[in-house]
């Protein structure tokens, strides 16, 4: 059990989150399923096998907190004495014009997108450093390239997070650490639900968190290695091949 690998998993209580922790687990992957809602965390670690405390943890957070970052990668040290990997999934999207978006939605949009998964980076370092594969997955979105009207401020958000990618994966490279953001288009949540309707963005014009789970684990599992330091867009169905960011 002590050589199986171990990843802090950010927004695991549902969607993508859910997904990525179901084929981690397959993977025989250990968790700390962090979250805002333990209830829905438990229904997650509920779908793996093994029980709570030796394949997985329930941990409430809020990555707008620093606290709380720190306090995610020091429960996957203790409990699980060993950290491997990290997938900054947690999200906030609110649908705001620029007119209209007040000052707090702001500072809560750059600090669940940008600033929270920084600092789940900068408490980690020294765990990854020991991995012996270490990976960090953040996932961004399309609206880092092509925001749509109301998405300008999360699109800034996640734009900053893929240039992270590129400079996490740059100053990684003496601990052999990679990281990579996936830009996924619209995806069937609970999320993109909540800004927009079935009538603006039907079904079958979305992803599905399996399939942007399917890239999240290949990115942490070294899949991937040769997307290091770029960001993967995924546009939805319809929407062109899968591509990279060309500046990077």
């Amino acid at each position: 059990m002590k050589d199986q690998p171990v990843a802090v998993l950010t927004g695991a209580g549902s969607g993508i989150g859910r997904s990525v922790a179901i084929m981690l687990g397959d993977r025989g992957w250990r968790l700390v399923l962090a979250g805002r809602r333990e209830d829905a965390l438990r229904e997650t670690g509920g779908l793996l096998a093994g029980g709570e405390g030796e394949r997985w943890v329930a941990v409430s957070a809020d990555v707008s907190k620093t606290e709380d970052c720190e306090r995610l990668i020091r429960v996957a040290r203790e409990r699980f004495g060993r950290l491997d990997g990290l997938v900054n999934n947690a999200g906030y999207a609110p649908l705001r014009a620029m007119g209209e978006i007040g000052a707090d939605e702001i500072e809560r949009i750059y600090r669940v997108n940008t600033v929270g998964p920084t600092h789940l980076v900068r408490a980690a370092w020294a765990d990854l450093a020991r991995g012996k594969t270490p990976r960090v997955v953040s996932v961004s979105s399309i609206a880092s390239r092509d925001p749509f009207p109301g998405l300008g401020v999360y699109g800034g958000a996640k734009a900053a997070l893929n240039l992270l990618a590129y400079a996490w994966t740059r100053e990684g490279e003496s601990i052999g650490l990679r990281a990579f953001c996936v830009a996924p288009g619209g995806v069937e949540t609970a999320m993109l639900r909540a800004i927009v309707s079935e009538a603006d963005m039907p079904g079958d014009r979305c992803l599905t968190p399996e399939d942007v789970a399917g890239v999240i684990v290949a990115c942490l599992v070294g899949e991937r290695d040769e997307d290091a330091g770029r960001t993967i867009f995924l546009p939805g169905p319809g929407e062109g091949e899968l591509i990279r960011d060309p500046s990077m």
